[in-house]
């Protein structure tokens, strides 16, 4: 599949056993997040993530991705999209996967690079 930057997704999972599955494989650290609409950024791995609209009618949600001393707004994003970006210290993107949409709450998981970027001197 491919997420919101173009870039074609490894697995996505859409339930808490493809999710097992995903963390056996090792490619990747997957952080489980449930997001309050009100509750402010919340602190996910490395990230921050801040949840500003849940549309349960369309199933559709925008997100506030703080990274790197910046904010990025990810809008009108579906359910089980990847929503990619980069970190400074990765080659790889980050993907925050939204598996459900409640009132004013979302539920899903961060998946996480494991080979960092050398770091330069």
């Amino acid at each position: 599949m491919a997420g919101d930057m173009g870039v074609m997704s490894g697995l996505i999972a859409t339930n808490s056993s493809e999710l097992a599955t995903l963390r056996k494989l090792g490619e990747k650290d997957y952080y489980e997040f449930t997001l309050p609409r009100n509750g402010g950024a919340k602190k996910v791995g490395d990230i921050q993530l801040a949840l500003k609209k849940a549309d349960v009618k369309r199933n559709k949600f925008t997100l506030d991705v703080m990274a790197d001393d910046k904010r990025v707004e990810k809008k009108d994003k579906n359910v089980n999209e990847p929503v990619q970006f980069y970190t400074s210290n990765a080659r790889t993107p980050y993907e925050v996967v939204v598996n459900e949409i409640r009132k004013d709450q979302v539920i899903g998981y961060l998946a996480v690079p494991k080979v960092k970027a050398m770091a330069r001197r």
